[in-house]
Parts: C-alpha cells; sequence; structure tokens
C-alpha cells in the first residue's frame, strides 16, 4: 500500500496509509510516486495500484490542513488505459494541483495525461 506523511514547522507527522488506497488497489500492488504541496501548506499525492487484471491504475489523493482526503481513480482514465501510471504532481499557489504521467492505449501505444484538480 501507499503512505503519506505530512510535514509541518520541521516536525513530521506519522505516516500513514492513504486514506481509501486499500478499495481501489485490488490487485494487491501500490505505491505513492509524487507529492507536491503549495504555497499555504495544502499538497496533493498521485500513485499507481493494480487493479482488475493487474492492469495499472492511477490515483491522486489531495491533503489540506494536516488531513488528507480519499484517493481516487483519476477521472476518464480507466476507460482508456490497460496500464497507467503517475510520473510526477505538481501544486501551485491558490490550491491548484496538476498530475501527468502516461498509460497504454487499446492498440498497445503508449499515451501522455494530464489532470488538474482545485
Amino acid at each position: 500500500q501507499g503512505f503519506v506523511a505530512a510535514e509541518r514547522n520541521g516536525a513530521w507527522g506519522t505516516a500513514i496509509e492513504v486514506p481509501g488506497l486499500a478499495a481501489l488497489n485490488v490487485g494487491g500492488i501500490a505505491g505513492v510516486v509524487s507529492v507536491s504541496c503549495a504555497p499555504g501548506g495544502s499538497c496533493a499525492a498521485g500513485g499507481d495500484y493494480a487493479g482488475r487484471h493487474h492492469h495499472g491504475r492511477v490515483f491522486v489523493v489531495s491533503e489540506n490542513n494536516g488531513v488528507w482526503g480519499a484517493a481516487f481513480q483519476v477521472p476518464g482514465l480507466g476507460a482508456l488505459s490497460r496500464g497507467a501510471r503517475v510520473m510526477s504532481v505538481s501544486c501551485g499557489p491558490a490550491g491548484t494541483c496538476a498530475a501527468g504521467g502516461s498509460y497504454g492505449d487499446a492498440a498497445g501505444h503508449a499515451q501522455g495525461f494530464v489532470t488538474q484538480a482545485r
């Protein structure tokens, strides 16, 4: 399973399992690949997990005021993908974050994707 931990004022909090990831990770292989925090303290993370038939799936999760929300699959990517992975997450001011990565299409070709959250 993937985990996250937050640092505040130089002290690291306790690592926790990414909330909601266990329910997505039916294939038993998951991990956080990238984390980014915006000025002001909100963060986002993204990673991969094994879906049904062990195809790679992508999740994102956000943190506000020290509380991590539930991980969820990137909307729309499941219908396109026969395997996907996050490569980067980046957050800017005002809590706007984006994630990008790649997925395999039905023809077996690698394609890129980006997704944005506010």
